[in-house]
C-alpha cells in the first residue's frame, strides 16, 4: 500500500468516526428543544405505536438486552394478538391483521404512516391504556413512553403537540445550524489563501470529472456555469493510459473512490508551459483561481495546498457529515410533517 493509498483509507476512517460523533451530538441538540409541554395527553402513542419490528424481532433484540425491546415486551402488545399471545413462545402476528386492526382504531394516523412506510410496519398497543387517556403505569417507568417521540422524525398524528418540536427542530436546523456551517466553510476557504501554489502543474494536467466532455458540453449549453468555465480551459485525454503516464497513483485512487456504475474522465490544459506556468494567467478563469476550493479532495504531496488541506481536514469532515445530517433530518421531517 503506497502512501496515497494510506491516507484515504485513514481518512475514510476517521470520516466514519467523525460522522458518528457528529450525528451523536446533532441528536442532542434536537432533544434538547424537546419538552414534554409539547404532550397534550390525547393517548393516541399508548394507542397506536409503530415500528417496522414484528413482534418476533423485538423479542430477539430483547434476549441482547435492547431496553426499548424489553419496554415493549413489558407493556405493549402487537395488534392482532390471541388472548395467550407470549412474545418468547408465540410470537408471529400476520401483518396484514395486524395492520387492518390498527385502521380500524384510528383510521387517518395508521394510514398515514403505512403510506409512508417503504417497509413493513407493525402497531402495538399498550396494555396498561385505559379510555379514559389516563396511564395506570408513571412515565418515567418506562423509557419508552417518557422519550416519545425518541426521533424528531417520527410520524405523528396530526393533532400532537409534539408536531410543534418538529417544527422548532427543522427551523433551528434550516437557520442556526445551516448559518453556522456556512460561516465555518467561509472561514476554511478563507484560510486557503494564507498558503500558496508550489506551480507542480498536476492540477493542469489531471483535471478530473464525473463528466464526459460532451455531457460537459451539453451542461454548458445549459447554463452551468462551472461546465463553461471546465470546457473553455479543458480538453479530454485520447485515452487512459496517457493519463497514468503523469500520476500513476493519483488515477488509481479516483477510481478507487468511484461507487459502483460511476465513471471518471481526466483532462488537461493545453495552456499550461513546460516549466508549469500558464500561458494565459491573467485570462484563467475563476474555477482556476479557486483551486482547491475542497479540502476534501485528493491532492499530491507535491501541491503547495496540501498543508491547508492538512490542517482543515478534521473541521472539513465534520461539516461535510454535518451537512449530510442535516440534510437528511430536513427531508425526513418535512416529509413527516406533510
Amino acid at each position: 500500500m503506497n502512501n496515497l493509498d494510506l491516507e484515504q483509507k485513514n481518512n475514510r476512517i476517521l470520516y466514519r468516526e467523525l460522522f458518528l460523533k457528529a450525528n451523536e451530538d446533532f441528536k442532542k441538540q434536537i432533544i434538547g428543544l424537546k419538552t414534554h409541554k409539547y404532550c397534550k395527553n390525547c393517548g393516541t402513542c399508548c394507542k397506536l405505536r409503530y415500528t417496522n419490528l414484528s413482534p418476533s424481532e423485538i423479542y430477539k433484540l430483547s434476549q441482547k438486552e435492547d431496553k426499548i425491546s424489553s419496554e415493549y415486551l413489558r407493556l405493549f402488545l402487537p395488534y392482532g394478538a390471541e388472548e395467550n399471545f407470549d412474545y418468547e413462545s408465540n410470537s408471529f402476528i400476520d401483518q396484514n391483521i395486524n395492520n387492518n386492526l390498527a385502521l380500524k382504531t384510528n383510521t387517518n394516523y395508521a394510514s398515514l404512516i403505512i403510506s409512508k412506510n417503504t417497509e413493513p410496519v407493525y402497531f402495538y398497543y399498550c396494555k396498561n391504556h385505559e379510555e379514559s387517556s389516563n396511564c395506570s403505569v408513571k412515565k418515567e417507568e418506562s423509557t419508552l413512553c417518557s422519550s416519545f417521540p425518541d426521533s424528531v422524525t417520527t410520524i405523528l398524528p396530526s393533532k400532537c403537540g409534539f408536531r410543534d418540536w418538529q417544527k422548532a427542530a427543522l427551523q433551528k436546523i434550516q437557520e442556526e445550524m445551516s448559518r453556522d456551517i456556512l460561516i465555518k466553510i467561509r472561514e476554511i476557504k478563507e484560510f486557503r489563501y494564507s498558503f500558496d501554489c508550489k506551480k507542480t502543474g498536476t492540477c493542469c494536467r489531471l483535471a478530473s470529472s464525473e463528466f464526459s466532455y460532451e455531457e460537459l458540453k451539453e451542461k454548458a449549453k445549459n447554463g452551468d456555469n462551472f461546465a463553461t468555465q471546465f470546457i473553455s480551459v479543458f480538453i479530454p485525454y485520447d485515452n487512459i493510459e496517457d493519463v497514468k503516464k503523469i500520476f500513476p497513483e493519483y488515477i488509481d485512487l479516483v477510481f478507487l473512490q468511484l461507487d459502483e456504475g460511476e465513471k471518471a474522465y481526466f483532462y488537461h490544459c493545453p495552456h499550461v508551459t513546460d516549466n508549469n506556468l500558464c500561458s494565459r494567467y491573467e485570462f484563467r478563469p475563476q474555477i482556476c483561481r479557486d483551486f482547491p476550493d475542497n479540502p476534501l479532495s485528493i491532492l499530491p504531496p507535491v501541491c503547495g495546498f496540501k498543508e491547508w488541506k492538512d490542517d482543515v481536514l478534521v473541521a472539513s469532515m465534520i461539516l461535510h457529515a454535518l451537512i449530510e445530517i442535516l440534510e437528511f433530518n430536513i427531508k425526513k421531517i418535512e416529509y413527516a410533517l406533510e
